[in-house]
């Protein structure tokens, strides 16, 4: 099935920010910048929240959300 089909693309030309979500919680941790919560491996990337080992369940994955969303946005600004 294509993204057409369902009505879903990712890579819009209006999207201002794409994110995934995944229902999973990871055993291992996607290593990131203390201060700019900016993946080590990959510019750009702000792993957070469960899958991203951040998070033990909703409140603390919304927590981390809202701490890579400031983070998003001062490297923005």
């Amino acid at each position: 099935m294509s993204d057409e089909t369902v009505g879903l693309r990712l890579d819009r030309d209006d999207a201002v920010l794409t994110g995934v979500e995944s229902r999973t919680s990871s055993p291992v941790r996607i290593s990131r910048d203390a201060t700019s919560l900016q993946s080590l491996n990959v510019r750009g990337l702000y792993p957070c929240g469960e899958g991203a080992g951040y998070a033990g369940g909703i409140l603390s994955a919304g927590v981390d959300g809202i701490k890579v969303a400031e983070a998003v946005a001062r490297d923005l600004t």
